[in-house]
C-alpha cells in the first residue's frame, strides 16, 4: 500500500533538462508555436518520480508571443499507486519574459496542475503555482536561479517553496551524428512545505547531472537524478531514491 505522502505529496512538472517538463519559456523573443513530444525512462519532479520509476510518454505546445509572452499546455502519463489516485497529468501555464540585457533575463510564470478522472476522497490534487526564474549566459556557462511558491500544495496540504539553481556548458557544437553539439547540466535545489505532517515528507535537497546531445530535432539526455530523502522517510517505497534517468524528445515548430 502507498503511503500518504505519494498520495498527497507527489507532485508533477520540471523544466525543460532530462527531468521531463513543461515548455520553459526561456525562448520567447521568437513568435510563434512550438512543441515537443518525449520518452522518458522515469518521470522526475525535483527529483521524486512520478511514475513508480517506470516511463512515460510526454508532449507539449506553446505559443511565444514577440513581446515575451508565452503560454502552453504539456501533458504526462502518471502513476502515484493506488485505484483512482491519478492516471495522467495536464499543465496549463502563462508567463512572461523579459531580457534584461544581451545576456540576462528574468522570466515570471503560472501554472496550473491538472490531474484529471483523479478521485481521492477529501484530497483535491489539481493545484496552482508561481514561479520566477533568473538566467545570465556567461559565455562558457550559462547560469539560472528559480523560485516557486504555491499557496495550497498537492492534495490541499497547505503552502510550499522551492528554490534551486542550475549551471549549463556547452562541451561540444558537435560530435558524430549530433550535429547541435554536446552539452553538460546540473541542477540543485531545496523543497519546503509549510505542513511536513500533511504532506507526509520533510523538507528535501533535490538535484541532478547530466549530458545532453543533440541531433537535429532530436535530443537525448542522460541524467542522474536524486534527493536526501531515504526509503523509509519515503515511506517504505523507492520513488525518491537516486537513479539514472534517460529521455528522447523531438521538438517541432519554434
Amino acid at each position: 500500500m502507498r503511503s500518504r505522502f505519494l498520495l498527497l505529496g507527489l507532485m508533477g512538472a520540471t523544466a525543460l533538462t532530462a527531468l521531463p517538463a513543461f515548455a520553459d519559456g526561456d525562448e520567447a523573443a521568437k513568435s510563434g508555436w512550438s512543441g515537443s513530444v518525449s520518452l522518458t525512462s522515469d518521470y522526475r519532479f525535483r527529483g521524486i518520480s512520478q511514475t513508480d520509476r517506470n516511463p512515460a510518454v510526454q508532449g507539449g505546445l506553446e505559443y511565444n508571443g514577440s513581446q515575451g509572452l508565452f503560454a502552453g499546455v504539456w501533458a504526462s502519463n502518471v502513476d502515484f499507486g493506488g485505484s483512482g489516485v491519478a492516471s495522467w497529468e495536464l499543465d496549463i501555464y502563462a508567463g512572461y519574459t523579459h531580457a534584461i540585457s544581451e545576456a540576462c533575463e528574468a522570466t515570471i510564470k503560472a501554472i496550473y496542475y491538472v490531474y484529471p478522472e483523479a478521485d481521492v476522497p477529501g484530497s483535491d490534487l489539481d493545484y496552482f503555482e508561481l514561479i520566477g526564474s533568473v538566467s545570465h549566459d556567461m559565455g562558457p556557462a550559462a547560469l539560472s536561479l528559480e523560485l516557486a511558491y504555491t499557496p495550497d500544495y498537492f492534495g490541499g496540504t497547505g503552502s510550499a517553496t522551492s528554490v534551486s539553481g542550475g549551471i549549463d556548458v556547452p562541451i561540444m557544437p558537435s560530435v558524430y551524428l549530433f550535429d547541435g553539439g554536446l552539452a553538460a547540466s546540473g541542477h540543485v535545489g531545496y523543497q519546503m512545505f509549510d505542513d511536513n505532517v500533511a504532506v507526509g515528507l520533510k523538507d528535501y535537497v533535490f538535484y541532478d547531472v547530466g549530458i545532453s546531445a543533440t541531433a537535429g530535432a532530436f535530443t537525448l539526455d542522460v541524467r542522474y537524478v536524486g534527493t536526501d530523502i531515504s526509503e523509509v522517510e519515503c515511506g517504505g517505497i523507492d520513488s525518491c531514491e537516486s537513479g539514472v534517468v534517460v529521455t528522447g524528445t523531438l521538438a517541432f515548430g519554434g
